[in-house]
């Protein structure tokens, strides 16, 4: 492609502001590579050992022994900083798109390549403000917010937006941001309104001990193919509170205890997040092309409540409790409530047993006062697990899973045991 004089010009002209504003500035850089994947495989005993296609919620129930789907992503930053103060960081990732699973997929038994795509490609200036950094593109934004026993991401505020981050008014750290999301409807960009975004304003305040994160969200016609119309706007509160015990208990552990509560386009799916894949499937969602049909008045809120507790003996225990209840504007309701706990038992030096419980219950009311759904859920999980600490914090894992699985999504609701085998790792 042919650049015109005009353009040409223009490119001269800031590149050459570019130079003259660091030229006399020296300048290190390098290169990170941040990383995470997990691959393997689970077969159902009541289904002759075919594969398990999600058998039932992980983020109620634990991850361990029901995450049937694999996940990757891969990060690469390339960085600088000047002698004047000022750095850049350029961040391109690449990521499972959903639907790849080596192997085949847990999602589409019939794949057999990997499904790959753009996962987050972002810039970061830093030295722009006295404080913090200037950031704009594509990222996951608010996903340190994890239980990570669940795979419960309590914010994801991911999509394209500009943002400030970890900008200090006095002890306090703040962080500003606009993101857009899309809607990920299936008839894709040139279906009906399948162009529609939803843009969000997230303010978030970090005291040390306690988070505060705030949303205002805004989708104009916001409606489905039918023609009926939904919330064009919204807002979701996030408190998180830090504490250096568990719940208070004596000897060593740490717990989160987590409040939420949204209106509009912050309740149901979008409490605390953005329109994105995750949020439209977590919990047993609705479906990401579908989760921002709700209106108004629709409210939710949602407690949690995690952490670890470690013994002397080199027992960990990792419990979490969730709950969340959406209270609708037709006086129709849902709630949906679980436990978890996940105990590890050391047994030489690089070989530990883990092991993990879960119970969980859900019910739902029409408007009319009728019940339209009631129902339980339970399992257990053993899962040897060979691990290799690196001392810095990355920690690889290779377990063997079996699990017991009550009203089993692989087994039309009845009990089903499921095998499998898995490799994790971050870094």
């Amino acid at each position: 492609m042919k650049l015109s004089k005009l353009t040409l010009a223009c490119l001269l002209a800031t590149s050459t502001l570019s130079v003259t504003t660091t030229s006399n500035a020296a300048t290190t850089d390098g290169i990170e590579f941040h990383g995470y994947f997990r691959s393997g495989v689970l077969v159902s005993s009541k289904d002759d050992y075919k594969r398990a296609k999600f058998p039932a919620s992980k983020e109620q129930l634990g991850r361990l022994g029901i995450e049937s789907d694999n996940d990757m992503n891969f990060e690469l930053v390339k960085k600088w900083a000047f002698d004047d103060g000022k750095s850049i960081r350029i961040h391109v990732a690449v990521a499972g798109t959903g639907d790849d699973k080596a192997l085949g997929s847990s999602v589409d038994a019939d794949s057999t390549s990997n499904s790959m795509g753009f996962g987050q490609t972002y810039v970061e200036f830093g030295g722009l403000t006295e404080t913090g950094t200037f950031w704009a593109g594509k990222r996951d934004y608010g996903k340190d917010n994890y239980i990570f026993m669940t795979d419960f991401f309590y914010t994801q505020m991911s999509g394209l937006g500009i943002g400030l981050a970890d900008y200090e008014i006095g002890d306090v750290k703040y962080d500003f941001a606009y993101m857009t999301s899309d809607c990920n409807n299936p008839d894709g960009r040139w279906g009906n309104n399948t162009n529609n975004l939803m843009h969000s304003i997230h303010v978030g305040a970090n005291f040390g001990s306690f988070e505060l994160h705030g949303q205002l969200k805004g989708m104009p016609d916001n409606w489905d193919e039918a023609g009926n119309e939904y919330a064009e706007k919204g807002f979701d509160v996030t408190g998180i509170v830090h504490l250096d015990s568990f719940v208070g208990l004596p000897g060593n552990g740490f717990s989160k205890v987590i409040l939420q509560a949204g209106r509009g386009l912050g309740s149901h799916q979008l409490l605390g997040g953005t329109l994105n894949v995750y949020n439209g499937w977590v919990a047993g969602g609705p479906g990401p092309d579908r989760m921002t049909y709700i209106d108004e008045k629709d409210q939710s809120a949602r407690f949690l409540l995690w952490g670890g507790y470690f013994l002397e003996n080199g027992i960990n225990l990792f419990p979490a409790l969730q709950a969340q209840y959406n209270d609708n504007d037709d006086s129709s309701y849902n709630y949906w409530t679980s436990a978890m706990i996940r105990p590890t038992f050391p047994v030489f030096d690089n070989f530990f047993i883990a092991t993990e419980f879960g119970v969980s219950h859900a019910y739902a009311e029409d408007s009319n006062g009728n019940e339209t759904y009631k129902g339980n859920n339970a399992k257990a999980t053993l899962a040897p697990t060979w691990i290799i600490g690196t001392g810095q914090g990355p920690a690889p894992e290779i377990r063997l899973l079996g699990t017991y699985l009550d009203h089993a999504g692989t087994n039309n609701g009845d009990s089903d045991f499921i095998l499998g085998l898995q490799a994790d790792m971050w870094w």
